[in-house]
Formats: structure tokens, sequence, C-alpha cells
């Protein structure tokens, strides 16, 4: 299958940096999916799921599968590049820590007044929650 150059980046550094044969991630507009030779395209990125596809061992600690939230994905000149306010690999998702996050996060909603807090709050929640769940998938 044919490759591109993939590249995702977030506030903590570069998380990828090689080829693949595709890329699917939640845009405000709908999942999407990236192959080789794709038009140029740019659309902000949602709170989901991503998944990366290789023909090599690029993910070879990986299953390819990511939660992802926040961003950017563009296409341009056959190059893809994904900014992302957080990407974490299942394999590396704290589970732990995503269940504390999501109660933290429901336990503040209960008292929470203000419209920009409650909006903090639920963007907070959901990342936590996309994280248990590509954690839970087989």
């Amino acid at each position: 299958m044919a490759e591109f150059h993939l590249q995702i980046v977030t506030p903590d550094g570069l998380v990828f940096d090689g080829n693949a044969t595709g890329i699917t991630v939640n845009t405000d507009q709908g999942e999407v999916g990236i192959l080789a030779r794709h038009a140029d395209f740019f659309a902000p990125v949602s709170t989901g799921r991503a998944f990366i596809r290789t023909d090599d061992d690029a993910l070879r600690n990986y299953s390819g599968l990511a939660s992802v939230s926040g961003g950017f994905i563009s296409v341009k000149g056959g190059e893809v590049k994904l900014v992302a306010t957080t990407f974490e690999f299942r394999e590396d998702i704290d589970i732990e820590r995503a269940r504390k996050a999501k109660e933290n996060a429901e336990n503040k909603l209960r008292n929470a007044t203000d419209d920009k807090t409650v909006r903090i709050l639920n963007a907070k929640l959901a990342r936590a929650l996309n994280r248990i769940n590509i954690w839970q998938k087989d």
C-alpha cells in the first residue's frame, strides 16, 4: 500500500515521525481518513480516537490506536501533520490517572455554576472518558 510522511506533534513534543499508509481522526465534521495522495486538506480535530496504519514496524510497540483531543490535521503536498492538544497511544494511557480525572471532573461539575467553568470541566470529562474508552478497546 502507498505511504505518506506523517508527523504527530503535541505541546510535549514530537510523538510520531515516519511513514504511514493511513490515519483516521475525528474532526468537527466527523471521522476523516487520510491515505497517500490525499488532496490538500485542513480540519480542526475534536476529542476522539485516532488510528494510524503502517506497513513496516514504525509502530512496533503500539497498536496504532490512540486518544486525541484538540488541534488540527493538515495535508499539504502529500505530507500529513497532526498537531494535537493531547495524543496518547492506547499502550501509553495511564488508566488510573484517567479514572481519577473523570471522577474529579464529575465531582466539580456538580458544584459548578458559571458557564466557563462548566465548559472547561466538560472538556476535561470528555478527554478522560475518551482515554478510558480507548484503553478498554481490544
